[in-house]
């Protein structure tokens, strides 16, 4: 019996969020949680799909002779949309299943909720990386996924597709190599990474606010607001650039002290460009978060898009840090004992 499985962590970015759509550095941090995919031949030539955090179970596909996706009813092409998406993208480059080879698909990113919370980890994008990567395998090309730098421009062009373009990639890039990365896109749009060392005498402690938040419709809201203000954006993006230029070099450098200023410096850089553009991306909690952290020493910043899901609190003295990981948590907030992730994606084959 074939058999792929696949898997891959979710991330939280560090620093460098909006600014990383204009081309500064981004750090980003692979976390232990998990997004999975298997395939699994069926001699009868069918598909069927079973995403069980969807509901969905048992539903029927067929790969019609051009490679395409073909769904047996129209709203499950709406419903597994993640999946239409990526097959249409690996049949258009010759790396996806061929008509009549049936398979058994099921799809598991059950470590991406907290109870009946989604967390904002990237889901997507693991699944992408878990999914594609599945899929080439299970198809014979899984040559494909060997050289990971070229592979992450592919899987960046397929889950552009499920964001309808939006997206600088790092979230793919953070599951797809794991780790810390430094993650920035060139002047064409490639993306482009390097493993980077956590800094030795930082600690982090991430908190979860307990609202999950839409980047996407972040992402569509700024794409107004920069259209009607070109110059007010390009400011901001210069001055956020300057500080994620500043932090990437600090974490290459070694220089610990200098990446926590940084950081700090990102927080207050990123509210003022949040002030601008109208965006929540300090939502009351997060702002709640960042006085408590303050009192207590340590510097606190939402991680990604904003507006709710994750923040981090980062400080060089643990005893700082454990008092504000307390304050925050009295407030009502979570501290989840989310852990760096050093392998980004994993592949099985069993024949």
């Amino acid at each position: 019996m074939i058999e792929v499985r696949a898997s891959a962590p979710g991330k939280l970015v560090l620093l460098g969020e909006y600014a990383v759509l204009e081309g500064a550095p981004a750090l980003a941090l692979a976390v232990n949680r998990q997004a999975r995919a298997r395939v699994v031949l069926r001699a009868d030539g069918e598909a069927r799909v079973h995403a069980p955090d969807l509901k969905l179970a048992d539903v029927p596909l067929r790969i019609d002779a051009d490679g395409l996706p073909h769904w047996t009813r129209a709203q499950d092409a709406q419903s597994l949309r993640l999946v239409d998406t990526i097959l249409r993208g690996l049949a258009a480059e010759g790396l996806g299943p061929p008509a009549g080879r049936g398979f058994e698909l099921t799809l598991d990113s059950a470590e991406f909720f907290e109870g009946p919370r989604k967390l904002g980890l990237g889901s997507s994008a693991a699944l992408t990386v878990a999914l594609a990567s599945a899929l080439a395998v299970y198809a014979g090309c899984g040559a494909a996924t060997a050289n990971r730098r070229v592979w992450l421009e592919r899987l960046l062009a397929l889950h552009r597709g499920f964001q309808d373009g939006r997206g600088s990639g790092v979230d793919v890039a953070a599951s797809l190599v794991g780790g810390l990365i430094a993650y920035r896109l060139t002047d064409e749009g490639l993306p482009r990474f390097e493993a980077a060392a956590w800094p030795k005498r930082v600690q982090a402690r991430f908190v979860w606010s307990g609202v999950s938040a839409s980047t996407a419709d972040f992402l569509a809201r700024l794409a107004d607001w920069r259209a009607a203000h070109p110059a007010q954006y390009a400011a901001h993006m210069q001055a956020l650039r300057a500080v994620a230029e500043a932090a990437a070099r600090a974490v290459s450098d070694g220089r610990d002290a200098d990446f926590l200023a940084a950081a700090a410096d990102y927080a207050q850089a990123l509210d003022a460009f949040a002030a601008a553009c109208g965006l929540p991306i300090f939502s009351p909690v997060h702002r709640r978060a960042r006085e408590l952290a303050q009192d207590a020493g340590v510097v606190y910043k939402p991680c990604g898009a904003g507006g709710g899901d994750f923040g981090v609190l980062l400080g060089a003295d643990a005893a700082r840090l454990a008092s504000a990981a307390r304050s925050l948590e009295g407030a009502g907030l979570c501290c989840l004992p989310l852990a760096a992730e050093e392998q980004g994606l994993r592949l099985e084959y069993r024949n």
